[in-house]
This record gives structure tokens, C-alpha cells and sequence, in this order.
């Protein structure tokens, strides 16, 4: 039989291989073992969501908030709010994430989260207000706060702000592939319009 630390160590490998039936198989196999662990119990928890098994999930992340330290707890607000927004209920989804933000104020990764469920919503410009605290973060994945706020910017043919974004976010990441094909994109536009002048 492995150990808890092969376990573990496999299911690192799994998860990181996007192979999500064995990381569940390998999450039920540690919490059989250890109940309470913190980490798997998340990771269960974001299977579960990734899966569509909303309610089962919803327990694991009560049962990981028991345990879970405080300092920890913005992953579970995060799967929570992931949770939410899978089920179409983007207000719900946006409030956890900015909670998740209130946390960990300096990463940007909450903020990305709360924008795209504004958006989703439809609603543009708060996606945009919070794309725009996301990029003054310190941590967090700058580069894809700053393509977000590109995208929001897009949408609203604000195409030189646009392009400015991607710019960036390619700065930020050289090998951004997304950013680089709506870079592009955008400057199709913007030379087309220049044609039209």
C-alpha cells in the first residue's frame, strides 16, 4: 500500500495532468485515510465542481472550512464562488471572490475572478472597475488581469485602450498565445478604421 506522501505526490501529478478522474479517485483514497486534510479536502471540493456535482461539493467545502487554517480560507471562498458561477449564479459568484479578495488584498486573482462573473452577468463596466484594481495589485497574474481588461475594453470598442491591454499583458508574458491573437485582432480593427479615415 502507498504511503500519504506517494498519495499525495501522485495526485500533484494528476491534477497537474488535468486528469480528473484519478485526482478524484486520489482525493477519496487520502480523506479515507485522513478526514481532515485541508488541502485534498479543496481539491475534492474543485473536482467535484469541475465535475457538475454542485451539492457534494457544497459539503466537502463546509466540511474543509472546519478545518481549513484562516489563512487558508480564501481557497475556499474561491471554490465556493467557482462553484456559484458554474451554476449561472454570477452575482452570488462575484460576492465570494471579492470576500476571497478582501483576505489576500494584494493578489490580483480574486479581483480576475469577481470581473469575469460581472461580465458573464453583463454587466461591462464592473468588470472593468475591478480589472482595473486588479492590474494595481502586487501578486497575482497581472498578465491576465491586464488581457482581461483588453477584452472588457473590446467589448466596448474602446479598441487603442484594447490594444494597450495585450501589449501588457505580452510584456508581462512573452508566450501569452491569448493575448497574442487578440492583439491582433484588435489591430485589425484599429487599421481598418484607419482605412475608413
Amino acid at each position: 500500500m502507498p504511503s500519504d506522501r506517494d498519495l499525495l505526490d501522485t495526485l500533484n501529478k494528476a491534477d497537474e495532468a488535468g486528469q480528473v478522474a484519478y485526482t478524484r479517485q486520489l482525493c477519496e483514497a487520502i480523506l479515507y485515510r485522513q478526514p481532515g486534510h485541508g488541502p485534498t479536502l479543496v481539491r475534492y471540493a474543485r473536482v467535484l465542481i469541475e465535475s457538475a456535482l454542485y451539492d457534494e461539493a457544497a459539503v466537502i467545502l463546509d466540511q474543509a472550512e472546519s478545518v481549513v487554517p484562516v489563512d487558508k480560507r480564501h481557497l475556499i471562498l474561491e471554490q465556493r464562488g467557482h462553484r456559484f458561477e458554474l451554476m449561472g449564479n454570477f452575482s452570488a459568484a462575484e460576492e465570494l471572490h471579492m470576500k476571497a479578495h478582501d483576505l489576500v488584498p494584494n493578489d490580483a486573482t480574486y479581483l480576475i475572478y469577481a470581473a469575469s462573473a460581472a461580465f458573464r452577468r453583463g454587466d461591462i463596466h464592473r468588470a472593468e472597475e475591478l480589472a482595473r484594481k486588479a492590474i494595481l495589485c502586487r501578486d497575482g497574474c497581472l498578465d491576465e488581469a491586464y488581457s482581461n481588461l483588453g477584452g472588457y475594453l473590446l467589448v466596448q470598442k474602446r479598441y487603442s485602450e484594447a490594444r494597450e491591454c495585450y501589449l501588457r499583458a505580452i510584456e508581462i508574458d512573452s508566450e501569452y498565445t491569448i493575448a497574442k491573437e487578440r492583439l491582433a485582432d484588435v489591430e485589425l480593427v484599429i487599421s481598418r478604421e484607419g482605412e475608413k479615415g
